[in-house]
């Protein structure tokens, strides 16, 4: 038996899914004060539907302005910081660099991107001023450089956008429509040639499928030509909480882009979710202690390490070194965590170099430089409450994968979220790849003058700008330094999944490695791991027949 009147349930089926039931969806005519309702769970002695009754809604209508103090007196007042974990919103950061996107998906809990991806998507486009699709950062317009920029720019898209028609006609050449076949019908995996088919809808699919076969080949070849500066467009679903972080650590940032999109979002976010994301705004203590790490002088010996010529020669080969809990000392290795992002070396050698030369004064210097413990408190959080120590002190997982890859394949394994992972700057030092269909469709020169130009341009830009503008001009070609920490359960999950057929090779590669790691440092669990080590060139091929299948 209800516990409402009829009037009362004529009312709250406005808000909830099931008015009489004990167990109900809030509608989106609550966006906004969804968070509200929950916070009054731990106070409120009746049922949310009778909070919403008797303290949100006023002659049958919202009582937003209660709601508004409500959250203000808990969030932002009391200081409860998990209510702003119960009220969430969508974000689109549309026409952003690759290099932002990757600073925005550092934050992970709370959050979910989706991010356009280079594997469909061709940027040959230009605009109604005939500009390709790359930003044109601030930094280096107010540094005079933007015509040099935009020349170098111009000759890499224009590289990439010549090589598109070519590589399609080349893969076709490997796989013709005729000798094609997929397995593209709801139920039925028998895969089947074009000249078998005679239903004018199945030709369609066929050729849908086999179109998208090629396209998407030829975008993940021909993506190692974008540079980090390449605009793309992410949407994010994330919670308050999520937003507030996501807000700060944009406008604490270095890069003129950064703050730009850190105030437009929270100016659209405090459209929805006003009193969630109050509290987002730049914090010194964090842009404090990035400062005070680059000039320690620790760090300035450890970057005399840095090979800085540019390799002649691709090397297609990714490194991908294990390190287990108890193979390094716990304090020298936290140590080396923390100096790996601002250091241009593997976590093991940092850790070797700790260990042979340096003594208990300077460890103590980069450990209170990188816990700010001379800056916790300020302004915006007088108490130093929310004022945490880095990342970088989650590392000493029990496994620590260390690699050196190319920029493409970052992109891909950062998204992952249940692990710690850190990487070094941008640079073209690491050596870079290049794959072999552009020596066959004869664009070999051209792809490395696109190689020596990107490294030309990021040393131009790094005397004049910094080394962290600078990185908007390395290619994805371009191999980076990072490291993940995670326990087991994570790398089960991550190298099953990123070894399915239609993963990208070189990712497939890369997380192959990891197993074979594991194989040999592990392998009582290893062996339970399913790692997918097969080679496959038309790897999205039985993809994208599935999809026809699912559109059927």
């Amino acid at each position: 038996m209800t516990e409402f009147t009829p009037e009362e349930i004529s009312v709250l089926e406005k808000y909830v899914s099931d008015p009489a039931g004990d167990t109900f969806v809030l509608l989106d005519t609550l966006t906004g004060l969804k968070g509200a309702l929950y916070a009054r769970y731990s106070r409120a002695k009746g049922s949310l539907r009778q909070t919403l009754l008797k303290e949100f809604l006023k002659d049958g209508k919202l009582n937003l302005d209660h709601a508004a103090d409500l959250v203000e007196k808990i969030l932002n007042a009391f200081g409860d910081d998990s209510v702003g974990e119960l009220e969430g919103a969508h974000l689109a950061l549309e026409r952003i660099s690759n290099l932002l996107t990757k600073i925005v998906e550092d934050c992970r809990i709370g959050g979910s991107p989706i991010e356009q991806s280079t594997r469909y998507v061709f940027y040959d486009q230009r605009d109604a001023e005939g500009r390709y699709s790359y930003l044109r950062p601030e930094e280096i317009v107010r540094a005079g450089l933007l015509p040099q920029y935009e020349k170098d720019m111009d000759f890499i898209f224009d590289t990439y956008t010549t090589a598109m028609p070519k590589l399609i006609e080349f893969l076709k050449t490997l796989k013709s429509a005729d000798k094609s076949s997929y397995a593209f019908k709801p139920n039925d995996k028998t895969k089947y040639r074009l000249a078998q088919l005679t239903d004018e809808e199945d030709i369609r699919k066929f050729k849908t499928t086999y179109t998208a076969d090629i396209r998407s080949k030829a975008c993940d070849i021909d993506r190692l030509l974008l540079p980090a500066a390449t605009l793309t467009n992410v949407g994010l679903f994330g919670n308050g909480r999520y937003f507030t972080a996501l807000i700060t650590k944009l406008l604490s940032g270095e890069l003129t882009e950064a703050r730009e999109r850190g105030v437009a979002a929270k100016h659209e976010l405090s459209k929805v979710i006003p009193k969630y994301v109050k509290r987002g705004k730049e914090n010194p203590y964090f842009k404090n202690i990035d400062r005070d790490m680059q000039v320690l002088p620790l760090v300035s010996l450890l970057a005399k390490k840095e090979t800085t010529f540019l390799p002649t020669r691709p090397d297609n080969n990714p490194v991908v070194d294990l390190l287990v809990g108890n193979d390094l000392g716990l304090e020298l290795s936290q140590i080396a965590h923390i100096l790996y992002p601002y250091c241009p070396l593997s976590l093991l050698s940092i850790y070797t170099l700790l260990r042979e030369t340096c003594n208990n004064e300077e460890l103590e210097k980069v450990v209170r430089t990188y816990c700010g413990l001379d800056g916790r408190k300020n302004d915006n959080d007088p108490t130093g409450r929310r004022n945490r120590m880095g990342r970088s002190m989650e590392g000493c997982y029990p496994l620590t994968f260390d690699f050196v890859a190319d920029f493409g394949i970052y992109r891909d394994l950062q998204r992952h979220r249940q692990l710690t992972q850190q990487r070094q700057l941008l640079n073209p030092h690491l050596g870079w790849v290049m794959s072999e269909e552009f020596e066959a469709i004869g664009m070999r020169q051209q792809y490395e003058e696109c190689i020596g130009r990107s490294a030309n341009l990021f040393e131009t830009l790094k005397g004049a700008c910094g080394p962290i503008v600078a990185q908007y001009a390395v290619l994805f070609a371009f191999k980076i330094r990072w490291y993940m920490g995670m326990n087991l359960r994570e790398a089960q999950h991550l190298i099953e999944l990123r070894t399915t057929k239609q993963g990208h090779p070189s990712y497939r590669k890369v997380c192959q490695l990891m197993h074979n790691e594991l194989m040999q440092r592990l392998p009582r669990f290893a062996k339970f791991i399913n790692c997918d080590h097969n080679t496959y060139y038309w790897s999205r091929a039985e993809s994208e027949a599935r999809q026809r299948a699912k559109e059927s």
